[in-house]
Formats: structure tokens, sequence, C-alpha cells
């Protein structure tokens, strides 16, 4: 009777949050899934399906779901999914995903979504997919979309897109063809409404400008790999003022001034603040980050081998000093502090009691 009042949502994974209900799909638990939907399916709101066998029970006893993952192991062909299709089913679906289906493929996408028009796309870790599915779906009302590990997807297909995303407020793409994420920098301000966005890869790619990015004012969380110079952080930092969660992997191409900037800039909301690879960073730079940026929960400076042993304790004054009672993570893990001949606590909390 409780379960029957509440949203619930099945996950495959041990994390879960409030009014979830963690459930596992297999061959075992089939049966009693398909009984289990049978008296609660209409409160489900989330879900994941591994099989066409799980989808059909999903389809049959969930009517309002809102949100679901798909990630099936076996190969499929268009038809199979055709009476599954959002034509016809899943009439409240907002989300969706397809989630390490390295058997699906891009007609295999199109014949599932139809003409439906959702709110929110991801892609991950599906090696089949190039992207063509995206020259039929309907992008109209699309928000968020993610592609992140799929690199068969082809640049013309995903650069194509840009005219129809307009409307998009969360983008990352991640892992996938180099191409996609080099030319991607000249067209971001093509979706000024953008909130959210990651563009990265474990390849080093150069900041051909930062003028687009700049241009996206309403930026809140951004992670982005390209090689920012002092120029660029500034200009990003100075227009791009509602950012509260900044992720610079590669800041070999920064200096002083950089610090200078972000403090300047973003230091009075900045919550969250991770920057890799700084070569140049000396005590002075985390020192005034800390200072600087009051907010902070979390700090990474890492690629230096300029610090001192001496930096935790003057880092852990200078955090009671600028922001008195809150707790502070400073990770300097991948600098030379790491030697264990240097002080234990690199990577502490500070602040508190």
């Amino acid at each position: 009777m409780y379960l029957q009042e509440i949203h619930i949502t099945i996950t495959e994974r041990e994390k879960t949050d409030h009014n979830t209900c963690r459930l596992e799909l297999s061959e075992n638990t089939i049966k009693s899934f398909e009984l289990w939907t049978q008296k609660l399916g209409p409160s489900v709101v989330g879900t994941y399906c591994n099989s066409l066998e799980s989808l059909a029970i999903i389809k049959e006893n969930c009517p309002n779901i809102e949100a679901l993952k798909l990630q099936f192991a076996e190969s499929l062909a268009p038809e199979q999914l055709l009476p599954y299709s959002l034509r016809e089913n899943f009439k409240f679906l907002q989300q969706l995903s397809f989630f390490q289906t390295s058997s699906i493929y891009d007609a295999c996408v199109s014949e599932f979504l139809a003409d439906r028009a959702l709110k929110d796309l991801e892609f991950y870790s599906c090696h089949s997919v190039t992207g063509l599915c995206f020259n039929t779906i309907n992008l109209s009302y699309l928000k968020t979309l993610k592609i992140d590990f799929c690199r068969q997807m082809e640049p013309k297909c995903i650069l194509s897109l840009i005219d129809r995303l307009g409307e998009l407020t969360t983008l990352k793409l991640a892992c996938i063809t180099y191409e996609i994420l080099e030319e991607m920098q000249l067209v971001l301000d093509k979706m000024p409404k953008l909130e959210w966005l990651e563009l990265y890869d474990d390849l080093r790619m150069s900041c051909h400008s930062s003028k687009p990015l700049s241009r996206l004012t309403r930026l809140k969380h951004l992670k982005i790999s390209c090689q920012l110079g002092d120029c660029d952080v500034e200009a990003v930092t100075r227009c791009c003022p509602e950012l509260t969660t900044l992720d610079l992997p590669d800041c070999q191409g920064m200096t002083s001034d950089s610090v200078e900037h972000i403090c300047r800039h973003l230091g009075a909301r900045l919550t969250w603040l991770s920057l890799g690879a700084f070569y140049e960073a000396e005590d002075d730079d985390v020192l005034a980050l800390v200072r600087g940026c009051p907010e902070l929960t979390f700090l990474f400076v890492g690629g230096t081998g300029c610090l001192t042993p001496a930096l935790p304790a003057r880092a852990a004054a200078a955090r009671r000093d600028a922001s008195p009672g809150r707790r502070l993570l400073l990770d300097l893990a991948c600098t030379n502090l790491t030697d264990d001949c240097y002080l234990v606590g690199t990577s502490v909390l500070w602040g508190g009691a």
C-alpha cells in the first residue's frame, strides 16, 4: 500500500536515492519482476531493461514510465523493436538512454524513437551507432544530449545537428571522434541556452578560439579538455559569470594570471574547481584559490612539481581565515607532495570543527 503512493525508479546499481526501489533483472528474477510490476507497475516512473522480454513486461505493466534505460546484450534487428516503438507506447517517456548496447544500430534507434520528441537523450558505449539516426529522429524539444564513449560517431552526423539544438541546456560529448571535439569548439555559441557543458577526451585538444565558449553566458558547469591559455581563461570566466563548477583537465598553458582571473570573476560563487596538468602552479597559486574562492567545497590542483611541504598547513590556515567553519577537500594527489617523504595529508578535509 505504501509503495502504491510513491514514485518508483528501478536501477541496476548500488546507488539509490529516496523513493527508489533497487531491483536486478536476470533470468532468475524475470518472473518475480513480472508479478511485482503487475501490482506496482503504475507507480514506476523510471527503469532500465536488458532484454526484449523485460521490455515487453515494462510496456505491459508500467504505463507511466518517464525515464528508460536500454542496455541490450543481444544483437537486435529494427523489426524486433517495432512492437515497442515510441509511436504507440510509453506515452509519458521524456528521458531515454542507450547504455552499453554495442548491438544497437542506427536503424534500431530510429525505429524505436519513431517521431517522439524527447527532452533527454543519451548514448553511452554504443559502438555501433554512427549518428545517422539523427537524420530521422525528432530533436525539436531536446534539452539534454549526452554522447559518451561512442567511437563510431561520424563527425558529419554530429556537426550537422548543431542548427537543430538551439534549445539544448545540457551537452556532453566525451571520448568520441577527435574531429568532433575539435570542430564543436567553434560552434558552441549556436547553443546559447547551454547551462551544463562537458567536452573532453583523453587526447589533448588545442583551443582554436575561446570566443564561442565565452558567449555561453548561462553556463553553470563546464568541463573542457582543450588547452586554455591565460587570455582564454580570462574571457570565459568574465563572460560566463554563472559558473559554479569548473573542470579544466589540461592547464599546461596557464600561469598565475589564470588563477587571478578565476578568483576575480568566479570567486564569489565557485563551489567545485579542478585544474589538471597545471605545471606552473606554486604554493601561492593554491593559497590564492583557497582565499579567493570561499564557497569551494572541492579543489584539485595537479601536475605541478613546485609545491612545498608547508603548503597543507598554510592552506588550512588560509581556509579558516577565508571561510571559517566550511569544509574543503583539497586534493594535491598528482603533485610532488604525493611522495611519502612529505607531510601526510595531501588530500584532507579542512574547516569544520
